[in-house]
């Protein structure tokens, strides 16, 4: 039977491999708390940071806490605005990617994954490679 837990999302480690250059904190899932049925996190997504586009088997979902961010959903990537304050969901095999609109601020989401208790679980499936921001002075 799982305990009850308070995770602190600034003491735990951070995945900076899952969805480069996004930095997840996984709170609550099977390896730190043994939940059974969900995965809850936070994102920070640099300045203009775009994660590569994908789609999960389970229900996705997430709570925007700063920052604008733009969605690219469904294989023809139509593009929408989620801002702070907003709640986004995505259905299972629904592609889906995003891009903090700033290029300045960091922007940040709370997210979810439903009867899902891993990332490990959610069976991500990325259909393309991963995305690069290449500074103006680079170019």
């Amino acid at each position: 039977m799982p305990r009850f837990a308070i995770v602190d999302s600034e003491k735990i480690g951070q995945d900076v491999t899952y969805e480069p250059p996004l930095v997840i904190a996984f709170g609550v899932d099977k390896r730190s708390v043994g939940a059974r049925t969900v995965t809850m996190g936070r994102t920070r997504i640099p300045p203009a940071g775009r994660n590569q586009a994908h789609y999960h088997s389970c229900e996705a979902s997430f709570f925007v806490r700063k920052g604008a961010i733009k969605l690219f959903i469904g294989e023809e990537r139509a593009e929408y605005v989620a801002r702070e304050n907003q709640f986004v969901f995505v259905p299972p095999g629904t592609i889906h990617g995003l891009q903090n609109m700033s290029d300045t601020e960091a922007a940040e989401l709370i997210f979810t994954y439903g009867n899902c208790p891993s990332k490990d679980d959610a069976g991500t499936v990325f259909v393309e490679e991963p995305w690069v921001s290449v500074p103006d002075t680079a170019r």
